[in-house]
């Protein structure tokens, strides 16, 4: 009788610890977008929070690319610019974004960023900026660009 009991105790706690997992997954947005220095349409939406798009600032430029070239550890960090609204005039929201560029070696993205912003009440057309650091010569290689949206209402 014993190893039934034990055996249905067991499965009755895979399913709680497996609807708390779905739960907190609820809240997560991910897309993949082209990783390019033009502006790039978004589309996320949480309650009255609207992510419209993005734009990467600070591109490397040819002389930065030459000389990535030639040191492959040499390093150059870009904004990525969020443009959002939030129409609540009564609740700021928060968004945290994680952004992954993807193609490194082993399965390892080229860069990672993680950060958490204010989306102010009221506010439309404001910015966000995510600074991601990465190996200069890798802007070339890299194609694509994840990015996993976490928005709700800050308390």
């Amino acid at each position: 009788m014993k190893p039934v009991r034990s055996l249905f105790v067991a499965a009755a706690a895979t399913l709680a610890f497996t609807a708390l997992v779905s739960r907190a997954e609820e809240g997560k947005i991910v897309r993949s977008f082209p990783f390019t220095d033009k502006e790039t349409m978004v589309g996320v939406k949480s309650g009255d929070a609207l992510i419209g798009s993005f734009r990467i600032r600070h591109w490397p430029d040819p002389d930065d690319m030459a000389k990535g070239e030639k040191d492959l550890n040499d390093k150059h960090s870009v904004d990525v610019e969020f443009t959002y609204a939030n129409r609540d005039l009564q609740n700021d929201y928060k968004c945290r974004y994680t952004i992954e560029i993807p193609g490194g070696a082993d399965g390892k993205p080229y860069a990672l960023a993680d950060e958490t912003r204010t989306l102010n009440k009221g506010k439309v057309d404001d910015t966000n900026k995510v600074s991601l650091k990465m190996r200069t010569h890798q802007y070339k290689l890299a194609k694509t660009m994840k990015v996993t949206f976490e928005i709700w209402k800050k308390s």
